[in-house]
């Protein structure tokens, strides 16, 4: 053999042996290493978490049997953390997770966790329309708007204030530093003083189903908050160009805003809380046909004034424009009993002068 081709055949021997270095040190590497998993449950819902690695894709979650067999996947993530939601009550549930990392074509596969077991209560926590609404006026009047308020630092999710039974004192004391020239782009992210839209409404959906602070929180993007209720099974979900009429409660939502009805009245306006700057108030529509002087902004005003005087006398402005007649999706909860929700004050059949009567009684 002469030396070009014995330098060949040595160039082919390095490049095998590196190859198969590289793979076998890549194998090393690679951890067969179960997650750790954790289950958190709520009403009718479990929120499965663990330790993301760094060294892989992705995790699968399994539904599986006491003994940890006959799995069925449930879902993919990249992330630490799945929520499983409309479990039924009275009934068991056992989980495992697995990872998996990507690589040349392949996949390669932790070890399956230990079965995380969940067992839903037949007697999940449930609320009623009335509560939800006294609920919702907790903050009212003293509680400003504050861009990031209610969602936690990285700003994905519910924070502690909104994952926390009542009102926060320092909602209050920023309040009472304000004066009514107050401008929300000079505190954005002071999450702690005050609330957002969304932070608002999950505040108040976590004090109607949680006696506890520190679990599972519902603040989340104000366009997914509709849809995202109605699939936890807790109602039915209306895109806006289906919407009718407003009742008690209805979860409203749209890109940038979500508020929560308080009920309707005879020329079609609605009454409604939310969070929009400057803060926490009642609020009142248009009328039906598009007159500014309506039922609704009436009685906000005469609620505000009469309760609220302090930030009546700052912020006295309780109308709001056509547009929450025609630019948002709705969420009607489900008063069956079989869900989260009940309605034996039937507020669902009464007009917003009749419950703003009941609920400041």
């Amino acid at each position: 053999m002469n030396r070009k081709k014995t330098g060949i055949w040595m160039l082919l021997l390095v490049l095998t042996f590196w190859i198969t270095l590289s793979g076998t040190a890549g194998a090393a590497s690679f951890s067969r290493k179960a997650p750790v998993v954790k289950a958190k449950k709520q009403a009718t819902s479990v929120t499965l978490k663990w330790s993301r690695r760094s060294d892989l894709t992705g995790y699968q979650v399994y539904r599986t049997n006491a003994a940890g067999g006959n799995k069925r996947l449930q879902k993919s993530t990249t992330g630490n953390s799945v929520t499983l939601h409309r479990l039924k009550r009275g009934k068991t549930y056992y989980y495992r997770v697995r990872g998996y990392k990507k690589s040349n074509g392949r996949i390669t596969y932790t070890k399956f966790s230990k079965v995380a077991e969940v067992k839903i209560s037949k007697t999940a926590q449930t609320s009623t329309l009335k509560e939800l609404l006294k609920t919702g006026l907790q903050p009212v009047g003293r509680t400003m708007y504050v861009w990031g308020g209610g969602w936690n630092k990285a700003d994905t999710g519910a924070g502690d204030a909104a994952r926390s039974i009542g009102v926060s004192p320092k909602w209050e004391a920023f309040f009472h530093r304000q004066n009514s020239s107050y401008n929300y782009q000079n505190t954005r992210y002071q999450i702690e003083n005050g609330l957002d839209c969304s932070g608002y409404i999950g505040w108040c959906v976590y004090n109607i189903l949680n006696t506890k602070d520190g679990k599972p929180g519902y603040v989340m993007l104000a366009q997914n908050m509709a849809r995202s209720f109605a699939s936890y099974g807790w109602g039915t979900y209306l895109p806006k160009s289906q919407v009718k009429d407003y009742r008690a409660g209805d979860i409203m939502s749209s890109s940038g805003h979500v508020w929560m009805a308080v009920g309707q009245c005879s020329d079609g306006s609605v009454v409604l809380l939310h969070s929009s700057p400057p803060g926490v108030q009642l609020a009142g529509t248009p009328a039906s046909d598009g007159s500014r002087d309506s039922r609704a902004v009436e009685l906000a005003e005469y609620y505000m004034k009469k309760y609220y005087p302090e930030w009546y006398s700052k912020y006295p402005n309780c109308a709001k424009d056509a547009s929450y007649l025609t630019s948002y999706a709705q969420m009607r909860w489900d008063i069956s009993g079989k869900a989260v929700m009940t309605d034996p004050d039937h507020y669902r059949n009464m007009s917003a002068d009749e419950i703003l009567k009941d609920l400041f009684a």
